[in-house]
């Protein structure tokens, strides 16, 4: 099965439930302490703000964006697009750091969404294509076994396998992690028209 899948070098894999959590927090919060409505996400200008998080620079690069999503949720919150099943699966965009493309696979009627998740960890980690993996997962939901298949594929792992591989989540991890870990606010923010004067 994993032979079959081909990804892209930067892979981005956004659990859906944890990013329409962690949107519409920092939305209501910022929204009361700036006296002002936030503008939406344009998901293209936030995955490109998280991959530049990540390192990535230039303008020759394939970012591969997978939603993973259950029936509890089929749109994005507060993001433009922000339809799943219509206006995120099979699209691309190309902007300054080169071709993004973007997929949104269900849960729905055969895994859980967790499964799911974690399964498409294994197989980006597992890939020679990727070399750069970024993951926005739901750790109050599945964080153990995460951690599981992470320290599983990243400890003993072969030259040719080799890959960055970045964490973003709201807490600071509470055990030492075999991957990176950033602040997965940060992106977000700058998504929603936060600008850094104003939180001085």
């Amino acid at each position: 099965m994993t032979d079959s899948i081909k990804l892209a070098e930067n892979v981005i894999l956004v659990d859906v439930a944890y990013f329409n959590d962690v949107v519409k927090d920092l939305k209501r919060y910022f929204e009361l302490q700036l006296g002002r409505p936030l503008q939406d996400i344009y998901v293209e200008e936030w995955t490109s703000y998280l991959a530049l998080d990540a390192g990535i620079r230039d303008k020759n690069n394939h970012i591969e964006v997978l939603f993973v999503y259950d029936g509890q949720a089929s749109a994005l919150l507060h993001c433009d697009p922000s339809d799943l099943k219509k206006d995120l699966n099979g699209v691309g965009f190309t902007n300054q750091l080169g071709e993004l493309t973007f997929t949104s696979v269900t849960s729905e009627g055969l895994v859980s969404r967790a499964n799911l998740y974690l399964d498409l960890l294994t197989i980006a980690l597992n890939s020679a294509d990727v070399k750069r993996l970024m993951l926005v997962p739901f750790i109050e939901d599945y964080g153990a076994k995460l951690m599981e298949v992470l320290d599983e594929n990243l400890r003993d792992v072969t030259p040719e396998k080799a890959k960055e591989v970045f964490l973003f989540n709201m807490d600071e991890p509470a055990r030492p992690l075999t991957c990176k870990w950033d602040l997965l606010g940060y992106s977000m923010m700058r998504a929603l028209g936060i600008k850094a004067e104003e939180l001085e």
